[in-house]
């Protein structure tokens, strides 16, 4: 059997409709022939009245059972397809007329072919051709009791022409109602399938372009289906994403590169200097030396937990924390940093807010923010630290008056190795993962952090964390 989508579901659509067909085909029989059966069964009562109604009608001609009497009787087409006897009222036969055999035979075979007819609706229809029932009246006229009148017939009812053809036209009309229903369905099953598979085929298409490289896939979904244009949305999604990071990874080695060059570069110079006699090792130059090696240290820490953040694993030490306190060490150990820089420093902490988390990364997230507003925030600016808390969570805001964010580049400014201006980061320092590393510690602890901006009016980044940590020291993000 094929195991194409495609296949299968005109192989559904057909076994559907056919089993649906089938189902209808029966009920419709059982149905309308039941129906069929007792009307013909009525019928059958109100021709029988007819029959004694004829008798007794005749005899009130001559209010005798005479030869006029007799003969109208017989000569009524009334009583064809009926075994007639009629007595007087002492008991006597004064008249009887038989179905012929050729007609009885007529009516058998009547009653056999609609019995097929009916698919075998009813058991009802399928006499035995020696079936024969007899309907014993009494003859009334003017309210005297003139005889009795025995009125025999074969099977349950009379069957005519009439009603075998009526039966037949019926079942045609369910078989070819069941033939067209079958072409319908596999029409539609060839083009439901086509309208389904056709965006599944897209988006196979554009995921192996994705695992090839290709991530300038991009797949234009016209379908209207919710859950295709879903999936059609994420693999677009993942494309971008993926060329977003493979973007910032070629910027991640160049940037990287050009920090480790500038460092080694000056000590290369220094040492050789020093090597060849032209400086001597006075303190000034070696605390140029000890500096670049300090930048080469900061460096290689902060690439330790950009390996961290790959392995999507934090270990947090959790405990309970002064966060007023802790806020107020970092803020004050940057006081030197901004006065040199004549930059403002402002701080709103409310005393005594208590949390439990890792002190040690809270501490490196207000460390990476704050550096990060020093850096982009210029001569005569202003920063301001508030800490706010309610009743399950904190609220931690740093506003500067810096450079600002571009509108395009807020989204991504949590980004692993992103920069919005490479040669302004080069100029302020830093490898474009402070951010990234506070984001997730942030979360690590079950937190928020997102930054409002404006290019050349500032940026505010807020902080929320929750009061309270699980019991496990290890949390995975």
């Amino acid at each position: 059997m094929s195991k194409k989508l495609k296949t299968k579901f005109i192989i559904s659509m057909i076994s559907i409709a056919t089993l649906s067909i089938f189902l209808v085909g029966i009920i419709t029989n059982i149905t309308i022939f039941k129906k069929f059966n007792t009307y013909m069964e009525e019928e059958q009562i109100d021709r029988i009245e007819d029959v004694v109604k004829m008798v007794e009608y005749s005899y009130s001609l001559d209010k005798s059972w005479s030869n006029r009497v007799l003969s109208n009787i017989l000569n009524s087409r009334l009583i064809d397809n009926f075994d007639i006897q009629i007595k007087n009222e002492n008991g006597d036969i004064v008249f009887e007329n038989f179905m012929s055999n050729s007609m009885m035979r007529m009516h058998n075979q009547m009653m056999r072919s609609m019995s097929k007819g009916m698919m075998r609706g009813s058991s009802r229809s399928q006499i035995n051709d020696s079936t024969t029932t007899v309907k014993m009246s009494e003859l009334i006229v003017d309210d005297k009791r003139v005889g009795t009148v025995e009125i025999g017939y074969a099977g349950p009812f009379i069957i005519s022409q009439r009603e075998v053809d009526f039966t037949r036209g019926i079942n045609n009309s369910i078989l070819f109602a069941s033939f067209i229903s079958l072409v319908l369905a596999m029409l539609l099953g060839l083009y439901n399938s086509k309208v389904m598979s056709e965006p599944i085929l897209k988006i196979t298409h554009a995921a192996n372009n994705i695992r090839e490289g290709k991530l300038d896939t991009n797949i234009d979904m016209k379908n209207d289906a919710e859950e295709l244009i879903e999936l059609s949305k994420s693999i677009n999604h993942l494309a971008k994403s993926l060329k977003e990071q493979q973007i910032l990874r070629k910027r991640l080695t160049t940037d990287i590169s050009h920090e480790l060059r500038t460092p080694l570069t000056i000590l290369q110079s220094h040492i050789e200097a020093f090597n060849d006699g032209i400086w001597l090792p006075t303190k000034d130059k070696l605390d140029i030396c000890r500096e670049e090696v300090i930048r080469l240290k900061k460096l290689v820490e902060q690439l330790k937990y950009i390996t961290d953040i790959e392995s999507h694993r934090v270990e947090l030490e959790i405990e309970q924390v002064d966060l007023s306190q802790l806020i107020e060490n970092v803020v004050e150990s940057f006081r030197y940093e901004f006065e040199i820089k004549e930059i403002e420093l402002n701080k709103h902490i409310r005393k005594n807010v208590m949390i439990e988390a890792d002190k040690d990364k809270v501490r490196q997230v207000m460390i990476n923010i704050i550096s990060n507003a020093l850096k982009f925030t210029d001569t005569l600016g202003k920063v301001d630290v508030l800490l706010s808390e309610d009743e399950k969570s904190v609220t931690i805001e740093i506003t500067d008056t810096g450079i600002g964010i571009n509108k395009e580049d807020i989204p991504f400014v949590f980004e692993r190795f992103y920069r919005s201006d490479k040669s302004r980061s080069r100029r302020t320092g830093g490898t474009g993962v402070g951010l990234t590393i506070a984001k997730t510690l942030v979360e690590a602890h079950k937190g928020s952090i997102n930054v409002y901006s404006q290019e050349e009016k500032g940026s505010r980044f807020v902080i929320i964390l929750p009061k309270s940590q699980k019991d496990d020291n290890i949390l995975t993000i």
